[in-house]
């Protein structure tokens, strides 16, 4: 789906996604002459890596936070799944979004990175202040 509609002097695409219930694709990418290559994100992308992040996800494990995909021309593609660092939201995101996250893919507490369990701390802090 990401080569389909590249023009032919295409050299290097990558994209980077972040999903907690709310997704963010970041698709950067150049020409063979260095030149920036601005393509949007083709359509159905973020929805399929959606889906792949719900079938990856282990019962007590979790699933993966972000993902990284780099084509190059005339090479393998490369793909990264994130399952444990934080995914550096850029804006940040509501700590929330996390816990609404952790309720749909669970993960035992010894699963649950330090970074991730922080963002439940500070959502647990808004939750009280907002009741009380």
């Amino acid at each position: 789906m990401l080569r389909a509609g590249l023009p032919e002097d295409w050299a290097r695409l990558r994209l980077d996604f972040r999903d907690a219930g709310i997704s963010q694709a970041v698709l950067s990418g150049t020409r063979q002459n260095g030149q920036p290559l601005l393509d949007p994100l083709p359509a159905g992308v973020s929805a399929l890596l959606r889906e792949a992040r719900a079938a990856m996800y282990e019962p007590g494990r979790g699933t993966w936070f972000s993902a990284h995909v780099e084509l190059r021309r005339d090479a393998e593609p490369e793909v990264r799944f994130n399952f444990t660092d934080d995914p550096q939201w850029s804006p940040t995101i509501a700590p929330t979004a996390f816990v609404l996250d952790h309720e749909r893919f669970p993960r035992d507490d010894e699963h649950v990175p330090d970074w991730l369990a922080a963002r439940f701390a500070e959502a647990a802090e808004f939750e009280a202040e907002w009741e009380g």
